[in-house]
């Protein structure tokens, strides 16, 4: 199994971990919170994720050697450390991957093919997911390197065919929606894109070829990440309006909906729903390579590759035990998962630093003493 990337494919999976789903719904969220200042409050949020970023650096650079699981156990001892590790873990799959897997399914039965039951959705896109992690991260990062640039097309496109709809009254007046809107819908924005950026410290610096270049490059995918969400959330709400994008439940799909080339290019939502599956994919992987990683490191074993079919299954199976309904989904996504994504994005990472921190520095004065 290859599992080295280069910084490069680092940062671009990075970025498509930024906009993974988010690309669909954050636009929705951010819209029916913060209304026309929507954008402002996705710039906040790309400035807060430059400092979390930060922090996540921080906590790698305590112990290079080391993921995210095994400096757990170091700092917080073996049974304390084990409980985060686990949470860690059942983070990854039960309540990251198994919600991209749902999320996948329930958009294809919703929007494309109507009559397709949803677990033979989740079963489609779980075995992808399922050959990827038999491949291995290095084959899925090279992936990440060729299928960029079609996004990135695809994401122009989109937007350049869309853009003799937008209307500028749509985004005025600017600035008047309050501090508390902007907030909330900046905490939405970061516990979608970025909080699960932590789990990135599963393959840093441990599987990157150039670690000393991660910094600057995991900085650049999600400053790349954001722009992608500034943008489309921009349009969305220029084209569609606040009420109208908010609204929507998934607005970016709705926007492709309104591309009309000289009444002969028309309904080719589908197409730009590429962008989003691909994103989604990759975002899927990290989940599952972190969650399997550490897993196995937890279990000690020595080849992760054991996992791989039994934990992909049983993700198939929990995507329609855990989400049983549009309406639950919807109170998990909005009241729930924030939870999940503040307490392992940033509790625990400032947990981690604070206590590394500290017994560095009390094993330097007793170094110094001595």
């Amino acid at each position: 199994m290859d599992n080295q990337i280069t910084s490069r494919q680092f940062m671009l999976l990075v970025a498509l971990f930024t906009i993974g789903s988010s690309v669909l719904f954050v636009p929705a969220g951010a819209a029916a919170a913060a209304k026309q200042d929507a954008w402002i409050s996705i710039l906040a949020g790309i400035g807060l994720s430059l400092l979390l970023i930060c922090l996540y650096n921080a906590v790698a650079n305590l112990y290079p050697g080391l993921t995210l699981v095994e400096m757990s156990e170091k700092l917080l001892g073996k049974w304390l450390g084990a409980i985060v590790s686990l949470f860690l873990i059942v983070n990854t799959f039960a309540v990251g991957g198994v919600s991209l897997i749902d999320f996948a399914g329930t958009f294809v039965t919703r929007q494309i093919m109507p009559a397709t039951p949803v677990l033979a959705a989740n079963i489609l896109f779980g075995a992808i997911a399922i050959w990827g992690m038999r491949l291995g991260l290095g084959t899925v990062a090279r992936a990440a390197e060729v299928l960029f640039p079609l996004i990135t097309a695809l994401f122009i496109v989109m937007i350049l065919t869309v853009s003799p709809n937008m209307k500028l009254e749509h985004l005025q007046p600017a600035f008047t929606a309050g501090v508390k809107p902007i907030i909330k819908s900046c905490i939405s924005y970061l516990a979608y894109s970025t909080l699960p950026v932590v789990f990135f410290l599963m393959i840093y610096p441990s599987c990157v070829k150039e670690p000393k270049q991660t910094f600057k490059t995991m900085l650049l995918g999600s400053m790349v990440g954001g722009l992608f969400l500034l943008t489309i959330t921009t349009v969305c709400v220029a084209v569609l309006g606040a009420e109208g994008t908010s609204r929507q439940a998934y607005p970016s799909y709705t926007l492709a909906k309104k591309i009309n080339i000289a009444n002969f290019i028309t309904r080719i939502e589908v197409l730009m729903a590429t962008l989003w599956f691909l994103s989604l994919y990759f975002k899927l992987m990290i989940y599952f390579f972190a969650g399997m990683k550490g897993l196995a490191q937890l279990l000690k074993l020595r080849d992760n590759r054991a996992l791989v079919l039994p934990l992909g299954l049983l993700s198939l199976v929990f995507s329609r035990i855990f989400y049983p309904s549009a309406a639950y989904r919807q109170l998990w996504d909005e009241k729930i998962w924030p939870l999940y994504a503040g307490t392992s994005g940033l509790i625990i990472p400032l947990l981690l630093l604070a206590i590394g921190t500290v017994r560095k520095k009390g094993s330097m004065r007793r170094k110094n003493n001595s």
